[in-house]
């Protein structure tokens, strides 16, 4: 009965056989439009200058729990496969009643057209590291560049051999610059995405915010004194609060060397003007006029000493200099 197959899933092998000269390259899952079943299709590469006739291979499929459904072995004959060229995925090794999880493949011997056959039982497989994923603009921009379709990967170079775009990796044993599988060139390749990452509007650079200062608690503001209200005190005092504005007006305007004379003139007006309200000056007698008197004996001595002192001196020269 003939059906038609539809691709499920794929993958590419996640490493390399070094120094092998057949690499196995990835496994397909088709899906079968008529029982429904799942076809395992395998794919690989001849690395060598020498062209392949037959490959013999084993293989183990596991299901989603990661149990074994099948461990056998396929060989691939009539080949006649030159360097670079890719083959097997028209051939299904197993048909699967139901989902398959994982596929393990072992390569176990290479068949040449000159009759020669190479063991591959001994070389190791070396994982590689996974390929970085190229952004989808960026993907469609190389695309359009050079021509080419299916671009996911950033190219790249390893110490075990190169990634082209496709996806594809080329070990350093197969010894080229030309991808097998999308025709890309790989030194044009990394040029032209070189140069789209330069032509790139660059990103404003993030300025980190700063730390929040932590700035010391506001210390309350304590509660407004209640004052008494002031009492009106008639006319009289409103004059004399007007008149001392006057004066200190007055003052703040003159020369400083008239300042504080004016100063000390006000001061002792002022006292005077304490004693005139002050309602018992007159009754306490005598007793305070003395000490009034007294002192201003005290404030006016010291000066009037000094004028003395100076006329005596200035009469004593005026003697000897007449002599």
């Amino acid at each position: 009965m003939e059906q038609n197959f539809d691709i499920l899933a794929q993958s590419r092998a996640n490493y390399y056989t070094k120094g092998s000269p057949v690499q196995f390259v990835r496994v397909e899952l088709l899906k079968g439009d008529v029982t429904g079943e799942i076809a395992v299709c395998l794919s690989f590469k001849n690395i060598s200058a020498k062209p392949l006739a037959g490959l013999l291979i084993g293989f183990k499929c596991k299901d989603m729990q990661g149990q074994v459904v099948c461990e056998d072995q396929f060989r691939y004959d009539q080949l006649a496969a030159g360097q670079g060229e890719i083959f097997g995925a028209d051939d299904a090794v197993y048909l699967s009643p139901s989902p398959i999880g994982s596929v393990e493949v072992d390569l176990l011997q290479a068949i040449y057209t000159d009759g020669s056959r190479v063991s591959l039982r001994e070389f190791k497989r070396v994982r590689l590291p996974a390929p970085k994923v190229l952004p989808t603009n960026l993907a469609s921009q190389l695309e359009q560049r050079t021509g080419k379709q299916g671009f996911s990967v950033v190219p790249q170079m390893l110490p075990e051999g190169w990634f082209c775009a496709c996806g594809a990796f080329h070990p350093t044993e197969e010894n080229t610059a030309w991808c097998s599988e999308c025709g890309s060139d790989r030194i044009l390749l990394q040029n032209t995405l070189s140069g789209l990452l330069q032509n790139r509007p660059q990103a404003a650079p993030v300025v980190e915010d700063e730390p929040t200062r932590m700035v010391d608690p506001v210390r309350p503001q304590e509660p407004t004194r209640v004052m008494s209200p002031v009492q009106d005190t008639g006319v009289d005092d409103d004059m004399k609060i007007v008149s001392r504005s006057s004066a200190d007006t007055q003052t703040q305007y003159q020369p400083p060397r008239y300042r504080a004379d004016e100063e000390t003139a006000t001061s002792y007006f002022e006292d005077e003007e304490e004693y005139d309200d002050y309602d018992g000056y007159e009754e306490e007698g005598e007793e305070d006029r003395g000490d009034y008197i007294a002192g201003q004996i005290i404030r006016w001595a010291p000066p009037i000493t000094a004028v003395i002192c100076v006329m005596i001196a200035l009469g004593g020269l005026a003697v000897y200099l007449l002599r």
